[in-house]
């Protein structure tokens, strides 16, 4: 089934990489506005087993990857652009870039959370439920990428560009 021209499954991908975008701005910005923590409910006393003082690094790392990227692949999944650029990631998954940042996010997602669980361990209530949130998100961006009408839809464009 297809809506605006694209894979439902696609779209799904989408909205949920929207949503994480949405929740990295806002939390990032939120640590870079307030290293302390503050404004999540923590302080910096979780970090003393981590090679950081504050929660800037990690505010960055979340605009940047659980926002900037998811953005960037939304544009990519909606409109399979080709950027000579990006020409190295296509021949490698044989897919469209966006394809790959998709992926990537999926994997990024759960490496993070596996970080964090090793290095601060797993807080009860609210934020071990974000920690599984977050992590089972990654395997749901991985398992949707995977599904046969998501790689044909992403090949279509590699294929059609050669």
């Amino acid at each position: 089934m297809k809506f605006f021209g694209r894979p439902v499954i696609v779209l799904l991908i989408i909205v949920l990489e929207f949503i994480l975008a949405i929740l990295g701005f806002f939390s990032g910005i939120s640590f870079l506005e307030d290293p302390s923590g503050g404004t999540h409910g923590m302080d910096t006393s979780i970090l003393v087993t981590t090679p950081i003082s504050d929660f800037t690094p990690v505010g960055l790392f979340f605009v940047a990857c659980y926002g900037l990227l998811p953005v960037l692949s939304i544009y990519g999944l909606w409109k399979l652009p080709r950027w000579r650029w990006t020409d190295a990631f296509n021949k490698w998954t044989r897919e469209n870039w966006a394809w790959t940042a998709t992926v990537v996010i999926g994997v990024i997602l759960i490496v993070w959370i596996a970080v964090e669980v090793a290095l601060i361990g797993s807080p009860t209530g609210l934020p071990r439920f974000l920690q599984v949130s977050m992590a089972v998100l990654g395997v749901v961006f991985i398992a949707l990428a995977m599904l046969p009408r998501v790689r044909t839809y992403a090949k279509s464009q590699v294929v059609a560009s050669k």
